[in-house]
């Protein structure tokens, strides 16, 4: 087992070394050994100390999660963005993360997903420009002491953000399957935090109509996937939960590979490298849709009900005379 290992370790780090540059060179200077040391370390004949490899992999950006082999392992591996002191340049660094992990799944063949959500992450505000906005500074606002009393009109997206945002637009429900398992108040929990901050004065008015304005368009987005059962060229099986969604979680099975998704908080996902957790995770998931009502090209009475219920929260609460209590 230990051989076995090193030799996926060394496998690994020469993967990602880039191919304009000699392996060996690279490793002379990146971790500072001699030419003698570089060379046993790729052959195998000794280790690369865990300060080598921990270089490594920041240098080279790959996951030492990774490389173990799970099947034979009975730990559970994560994957997330470390918290930096920088609020802004960790809510980049995890729409980065989020869209690599989108490119892999858009080259396989076959993507199947399962969520359940019980509020509304940035990615699914990618194609509404206020909302995701919104999202930006409300983590501001919840993870920096600086930003508390900050107006919204304060705050601009930076440009990376920007760029991300658009590169995103729509992938988030892109698959040849996905299952969307929604909490019953997911947009009465939205509606909440937007009139939170105008009651705070944080937001006028106008800010106010323009976000009212577009939480209507996702309203009338999602109820046209409930009629139609698509989004864009994806099935869509939308599904409104008789329980409560604890968690915002997704199951992405592509290719060979299983990726669970949870959110500990609305911006940073947590990926969880272990293929037995992934397979707990979507019993779970099927277990929460057994409770579940389908509304998606079914459900007729149930779906009206609910989206007219959506807009009627929208209109009342999200008035600039309305206090929400």
């Amino acid at each position: 087992m230990e051989l076995n290992l090193n030799k996926r370790l060394v496998e690994n780090v020469l993967k990602h070394i880039p191919k304009n540059k000699k392996a060996v060179i690279y490793l002379v200077n990146t971790l500072n050994i001699s030419r003698e040391s570089a060379y046993r370390r790729m052959r195998g004949d000794i280790p690369f100390t865990v300060e080598e490899l921990i270089t490594l992999a920041i240098k080279l950006e790959f996951s030492i999660d990774d490389i173990y082999d799970r099947e034979k392992q009975n730990h559970e591996f994560f994957d997330y963005s470390r918290i930096e002191s920088n609020s802004s340049n960790f809510f980049l660094i995890m729409l980065k993360k989020y869209n690599e992990l989108l490119e892999e799944i858009g080259y396989s063949k076959k993507v199947e997903a399962t969520m359940a959500f019980n509020t509304f992450s940035p990615p699914f505000f990618t194609n509404f420009d206020n909302l995701f906005r919104f999202s930006y500074y409300k983590w501001l606002y919840q993870d920096n002491d600086t930003y508390r009393n900050a107006l919204y009109s304060e705050i601009a997206l930076p440009g990376d953000i920007v760029m991300h945002q658009r590169k995103m637009r729509g992938s988030i429900l892109k698959g040849n399957d996905v299952t969307l398992i929604l909490d019953m108040n997911i947009f009465l929990n939205l509606i909440k935090e937007i009139q939170y901050f105008y009651q705070r004065k944080l937001l006028n008015a106008e800010e106010l109509f323009l976000l009212k304005e577009e939480t209507l368009h996702l309203i009338e987005q999602y109820g046209n996937m409930a009629q139609t059962g698509v989004n864009g060229s994806t099935k869509i099986q939308l599904y409104l939960s008789s329980l409560a969604v604890n968690s915002n979680t997704i199951y992405y099975k592509y290719d060979d590979k299983m990726d669970p998704l949870f959110w500990i908080f609305t911006v940073n996902p947590v990926v969880i490298k272990n293929d037995e957790f992934a397979s707990i995770q979507l019993k779970w998931l099927n277990s929460l849709k057994r409770q579940s009502a389908l509304i998606s090209q079914s459900n007729e009475i149930l779906q009206a009900e609910f989206f007219f219920r959506q807009q009627e929260y929208v209109d009342k609460y999200l008035s600039a005379d309305h206090t929400l209590s």
